[in-house]
């Protein structure tokens, strides 16, 4: 305790020294802290389900690596002849409009089998959960609401249970409202359950990928054991599959690793990262007591020359240091704070359980032994410098303070190794920059500008058929285009950029050589004017009219790419091909009558992909508006479902937002990286030029003395400047050159996150290394400047 209080009143005699210190360390431990939390509620806490290592995800297999959404056939087999499996529950996402009381409302929610809340163990905080027939037809007009949609329509209503509410124009009866912070691990977002199971006349379809499989083992059955069981399983089930699945398998996937798979190797690298900043700044807080132990030496020598032995001296020295390191950590859990709640609240980088986020006593255990370990890190080496003072040079009067030959050599390597590190986080967050420029300027093959879009999705039962359907669409069109600011409208199945699409397989007709099984492409429907609307260009032929909208129309419309790949050395247009997804009067084919430009679907940094877009937009229920404006997109929305409510008065819209805000999205998760990664490597920058700065500053102080007789000799202010300046830059370009290789090797683990760029790009590499050196430059040449303005005679007046 005496040392705790001795080491605080030094710390209050040196406030400068000691806010510097602080807020250096408040920064690495901070950083740490924050990141990992992240790491922590994302990857290692367990899902907050009973027994939850037994949750699996089940997919087809075409092949290693490759996942395929589940047929209906496939889902009945596995539930069937899958021995290894508690339960299996189908789990698809649904969205159905809300209706009657209150204003109409597109929700979201799962469809599950009556298995499905069994298998998550979901004990209902009202009700109950779905009984065991409940999922079968007449049955199922049941629900069960998330605790957080029962509240917030609702009211928190505890006379819920037995009332009926309409779902898309059916009447479903709630027979429960899940507890308190329950959430489905793949889906966040979902307020409401319903149950579902395969309709007879799927049974035996084993073609289609329309399901979402989960399960849960029995117990003590681990998920190589299942694997196992399920690879004899479709091998002996292989015969009642098309031919083209004939060596697909099954894949079982730990729900856990399905969840937070697609982020781990993004957390790993920020983590990775942030443990560099810490380093720096610990070397750093280490020259700060380097440079504060020369003023220190004699008071260690009397405290010697009383009988103090070196253990003890370097304990009062370690205290001082980890109570920095706990003041720093203290101001930095403020910092990790206000950095997890801001990463909590980014809904654009989709980032897995980030509901979870927070300091748990797990991150705050982690923040008290980062701090112990710097506190060691950095105070061990000035406390073995300083504990060791020659007696009768120290206690000589007027005997200099000025560091010894080693210590300065110490303070030298730290630099040095601080420029490293920064080096090799610099040129990370440059190839992020530098992939993310690039990406930008790739077309997306759209005008995103002034474009709103928005979801509208009819209830099957009010809009049964193609007919009716296509009336709703083309009078909400015929509004629409008559408000004033309103340039186009049209409606698609999928927006541009979103990430995913339809697939089709498609054959030429009376083209002798191709795959029996066909080509493959994307598959979309829109309305005729959609391609204007969005700004995709018409290459050859024409646009869709308003003579291909009925349900009769056999003509469709090709992108570029689908055009390259297939028609390399022919005209396509004309061409008639067969579609997989369409059934009926297949032996007539569909005309192709235009080429439009690629479009990026799955995202900028993917190449564009054939895709086939049919003109009948009510083909499905579920479609997309989009709006091109004349002005601000967003002022119009509040207009355009005014016009959709005069159609009908209970469609809602969901998904509001801007065909910018789609583009932005797309690439959210990069931005995150890049940001997070190059804000950590500006700080690294920060600090290693805090640092250099402090040492030869420090070094100009201690060679006053010479400087002045350097320059009652003669030296010129010039030469002075570049001998301080050689000094600077010698250290920094030591740092450049052994952190160069450093980084060729440690950058390879962005590749996956860089597009149109080589980890070792030389261009990166030679513009960072600039950039840290012209840093290095400027931090050596404040003290330089100031050891070419000392005066000859005030330094000779002082020799002594």
């Amino acid at each position: 305790m005496n040392d705790l209080r001795f080491a605080l009143r030094q710390l209050l005699k040196n406030p400068g020294f000691t806010a510097v210190a602080v807020l250096t360390l408040a920064l690495g431990i901070g950083a740490n802290t924050a990141i990992f939390s992240i790491v922590n509620g994302v990857l290692l806490k367990p899902l907050p389900y009973d027994q939850p290592g037994q949750l699996v995800q089940v997919w087809e297999a075409p092949g290693p690596g490759r996942r395929m959404y589940v047929s209906p056939g496939a889902f009945l087999d596995w539930r069937q002849h899958g021995s290894a499996f508690e339960a299996l529950s189908l789990a698809n996402d649904t969205d159905r409009n809300l209706t009657g009381d209150g204003d109409p409302e597109r929700v979201s929610g799962l469809a599950m089998s009556a298995s499905g809340l069994q298998i998550l163990r979901a004990q209902p905080f009202l009700g109950r959960t779905f009984a065991p027939d409940e999922d079968q037809p007449g049955k199922d007009n049941v629900v069960v609401l998330t605790h957080g949609f029962w509240q917030r329509r609702f009211d928190s209503q505890t006379n819920i249970v037995g009332r009926a509410i309409q779902l898309s124009d059916q009447s479903h009866t709630v027979i429960g409202v899940l507890p308190p912070g329950f959430r489905f691990p793949w889906e966040d977002n979902a307020e409401f359950v319903v149950p579902t199971a395969i309709a007879p006349a799927e049974a035996d379809q084993r073609a289609g990928h329309s399901h979402l499989v989960i399960g849960r083992l029995k117990p003590g059955v681990r998920v190589e054991q299942a694997q196992t069981e399920m690879n004899v399983v479709a091998a002996r089930l292989r015969p009642l599959y098309p031919p083209h699945k004939q060596d697909w398998s099954v894949t079982l996937v730990p729900m856990h690793e399905q969840i937070t798979g697609n982020i781990k190797p993004t957390l790993f690298v920020l983590f990775g990262a942030v443990g560099f900043v810490l380093l720096i700044a610990c070397a750093n807080v280490a020259n700060l007591l380097l440079a504060r132990a020369s003023g220190r030496l004699k008071e260690m020598a009397i405290r010697a020359a009383l009988g103090a032995s070196r253990a003890r001296v370097i304990r009062q020295l370690l205290t001082e240091s980890a109570l920095l390191s706990a003041l720093g950590a203290m101001l930095g859990l403020v910092f990790a704070i206000g950095t997890v709640s801001a990463v909590r609240n980014l809904s654009a980088v989709d980032l897995p359980r980030a509901h979870e986020l927070g300091l748990d006593p797990r991150a705050l255990g982690f923040a008290g032994l980062i701090s112990l370990l710097a506190g060691m890190a950095f105070g061990l080496a000035p406390a073995l410098h300083t504990s060791r003072p020659n007696l009768n040079d120290m206690l000589k009067d007027g005997a200099r303070t000025c560091g010894a030959s080693p210590r300065s050599r110490v303070r030298s390597g730290l630099i040095v190794a601080e420029v490293a590190l920064s080096l090799v986080l610099l040129i990370g967050a440059g190839l992020l920059l530098n992939s993310f420029v690039r990406l930008l300027k790739v077309p997306p093959g759209i005008n995103p500008r002034n474009v709103l879009t928005m979801q509208v999705t009819l209830p099957e039962q009010k809009y049964p058929d193609y007919e009716r359907r296509a009336v709703f669409f083309e009078r909400v069109l015929e509004r629409i285009g008559s408000l004033p600011g309103v340039e186009a409208a049209g409606v698609t199945g999928t927006l541009p950029l979103a990430g995913w699409s339809y697939g089709t397989g498609f054959s030429i007709i009376g083209r002798r050589e191709q795959p029996a099984s066909g080509y493959a492409a994307d598959h979309d429907f829109c309305s005729s004017e959609y391609f204007r609307t969005v700004g995709i260009p018409l290459l050859k032929g024409r646009f869709f009219d308003q003579r291909d909208q009925g349900d009769a129309s056999r003509v469709v419309v090709i992108s570029e790419a689908l055009a390259r790949e297939y028609f390399p050395n022919e005209e396509p247009l004309g061409q008639r091909i067969h579609l997989d997804v369409v059934s009926g009067r297949m032996d007539e084919g569909w005309e192709i009558v235009g080429v439009v430009g690629d479009v990026r679907q799955h995202g900028l940094g993917e190449s564009a992909r054939a895709c086939v877009y049919r003109p009948q937009a009510a083909a499905r229920s579920a479609a997309n508006l989009v709006v091109r404006t004349t002005g601000a997109p967003l002022a119009m929305a509040d207009s355009v479902r005014k016009a959709i409510l005069e159609v009908d008065p209970s469609q809602p819209v969901a998904n509001i937002r801007t065909m910018e805000d789609v583009l932005a999205a797309s690439m959210a998760r990069r931005r995150f990286t890049m940001t997070l990664l190059g804000g950590f490597a500006g700080a690294a920058l920060l600090l290693a030029a805090m640092g250099l700065y402090g040492v030869i500053a420090y070094a100009v102080s201690q060679r006053t003395r010479e400087i002045g007789i350097r320059m009652a000799l003669g030296a010129s202010r010039g030469t002075v400047l570049a001998l301080v300046l050689r000094q600077g830059l010698t250290l920094a370009g030591i740092g450049v050159a052994l952190g160069v290789p450093a980084a060729l090797g440690l950058t390879r683990v962005l590749s996956n996150f860089l597009y149109e760029v080589k980890p070792g790009d030389p261009m990166t590499f030679a513009g960072v290394s600039v950039i840290l050196l012209l840093v290095a430059l400027l931090a050596s040449w404040l003290p330089a400047r100031r050891a070419a303005r000392v005066d000859p005679m005030v330094a000779l007046r002082n020799l002594g």
